[in-house]
């Protein structure tokens, strides 16, 4: 049986397989995802989302289910590290605390979420936006050519049905069978550690009273590891490692052993323990050696395996799928040139690298083992996740401007092409916006006060270039800084009020005329800029 038609296979329907899916759809692309587990995931595994993830969530309408899901850890702390949950506190600190201090570079906040409860969430959006989920269904093989990919998949009944597809993104996770088919190697420190994570269900309330963790340090004589709960206090996991080198594998954790392990963690051996699920992980510091190879593109843990110290890897793997959703969307569309997917590896392989040292790095401090360069080469959350600047040929920098490092402290940043356009709040018919809540679905150019002509501009160059650009005039008394960052709309971008700025729909800064441009050239500037950006 085959299927044919122009649309996108995604191989992997865990976390980044599925924001993928919902990405692509929201940019009105068919594409089918296989998943050989029956149904989403059941183990916990990542916990955390950043605000610049749920800023990419918010572009989807996924941020407001997910803040409702997680609404019940928000007096979670983050980093005790004790004997036991019932011993010595040695470090505890607020996982959400200085949440408002952000309340000038974004309107989003820090989402603490175990993954097996935000896979349903973009699951139902992705279905609802018409993407087609094949759950319990395996990738056969695959073969690709210059007109696209021919994919042989398998359903649970072993029914083989063959897919054609106008590219295949690879989203199926560290040991990526469509990596591996491919040749492509990694590059990195390798596997630092290897670990399980013990999902189990337990009565925590006995043992925590009014106390809530959302990472908690364990050691004492029986264990050492992370354990976690939710919000309801009856469900937790832990995780620990464990080292082939002293003869120690997976066949060791039985489900009494186990048991053993989660007693001693939580500190009490009356609280039932019920073991639901082993997920076997390896620690490790790898990146793809490529990101793009013909019409395969590998995204999330295919890509890179990042320490989870910091949780940097859920968070990388979402951005991979928002940066690459809006090219696939407009290649497949034939609006652009099949170059615009090179600059996906351009600017998402980069961060990978970064961000899994970042990981390493971060492992090393935690530790206690970190030198003093390493230290001084640890970066916060916030430059790691809101600071980067993209190297690539999807924005066009400024003719005298010289490139930014890959990442910055996001409040040194002005609206410079290939980094994140600054959050402003704006006066919309009397109300309040953000400016993110322009991006999302398309190019946006925004213009200052007295650059209203951008408006036929951009009207033009959409026109000549088959792109619909959104123009957004800042009125004179529209745009002022959140927070305490007094900065007009301008100031925030780096224009002068003839000025105009092209965001990319991932949020990014394409482009940006500082200062005036004659009327009669803004039209011919803009479409120049569109063609370069698009590769035509």
């Amino acid at each position: 049986m085959s299927n044919s038609g122009r649309h996108v296979l995604i191989v992997g329907g865990s976390l980044v397989g599925l924001s993928t899916a919902v990405f692509l759809a929201h940019h009105h692309v068919s594409c089918t995802v296989v998943e050989r587990h029956p149904g989403t995931s059941v183990h916990p595994r990542a916990v955390g989302y950043y605000p610049r993830t749920a800023e990419l969530l918010r572009m989807v309408g996924v941020e407001e289910a997910a803040k409702a899901a997680a609404s019940g850890f928000e007096k979670h702390r983050t980093r005790a590290g004790v004997v036991s949950l019932a011993g010595e506190l040695l470090f505890s600190q607020e996982e959400l605390a200085g949440g408002d201090e952000l309340a000038d570079l974004t309107p989003s906040k820090l989402l603490l979420l175990p993954q097996d409860r935000l896979e349903p969430l973009l699951r139902a959006r992705a279905e609802k936006l018409g993407a087609d989920l094949r759950f319990g269904t395996e990738l056969v093989s695959f073969t690709q050519d210059g007109d696209g990919v021919t994919a042989v998949v398998k359903d649970a009944e072993g029914t083989e049905t063959t897919l054609c597809a106008d590219y295949l993104v690879a989203a199926d996770g560290p040991r990526s069978s469509v990596r591996e088919s491919l040749g492509l190697g990694r590059e990195g420190r390798g596997v630092l550690s290897r670990h399980v994570s013990i999902a189990f269900g337990a009565d925590f309330s006995s043992v925590l009273g009014d106390r809530r963790y959302s990472v908690v340090h364990v050691k004492n004589d029986t264990v050492t590891g992370i354990l976690v709960h939710d919000d309801t206090l009856t469900e937790g996991t832990l995780i620990v490692g464990y080292d082939p080198g002293k003869g120690e594998s997976l066949d060791d954790f039985t489900d009494s052993r186990c048991a053993e392990l989660v007693s001693a963690a939580i500190g009490s051996d009356t609280v039932e323990v019920t073991i639901r699920s082993r997920f076997p992980w390896d620690m490790a510091e790898l990146v793809t050696e490529r990101f793009v190879q013909g019409r395969v593109l590998i995204a999330g843990d295919a890509a890179h395996q990042i320490p989870p110290t910091g949780g940097y890897g859920a968070n990388t793997g979402i951005a991979d799928a928002c940066n690459l959703a809006w090219k696939l969307a407009l290649v497949t569309q034939g609006v652009a040139g099949p170059g615009l997917l090179d600059t996906y590896d351009e600017e998402r392989r980069p961060v990978g690298a970064y961000t899994a040292r970042q990981g390493s790095l971060q492992l090393a401090v935690r530790s206690g083992t970190a030198t003093p360069e390493q230290q001084a080469a640890t970066d916060d959350a916030m430059t790691v996740t809101m600071g980067q600047a993209y190297r690539s040929g999807a924005f066009v920098r400024e003719a005298a401007a010289e490139p930014l490092p890959l990442t910055n402290d996001p409040r040194s940043l002005h609206g410079e092409p290939g980094t994140r356009a600054p959050y402003v709040v704006l006066d919309r018919e009397g109300a309040p916006a953000a400016t993110l809540d322009l991006f999302g679905a398309g190019f946006v150019l925004l213009a200052g006060r007295d650059g209203g002509s951008w408006g036929k501009a951009a009207a033009s160059a959409g026109s000549a270039t088959g792109v619909d650009i959104a123009f957004h005039h800042i009125a004179p008394t529209a745009g002022h800084a959140p927070a305490d960052r007094r900065e007009s709309w301008e100031d925030a971008y780096g224009v002068a009020a003839e000025g105009a700025v092209l965001v990319r729909p991932d949020g990014i800064v394409a482009w940006r005329s500082p200062a005036s441009v004659s009327a009669a050239g803004q039209g011919a500037a803009l479409e120049a800029v569109l063609r370069r950006i698009l590769a035509r």
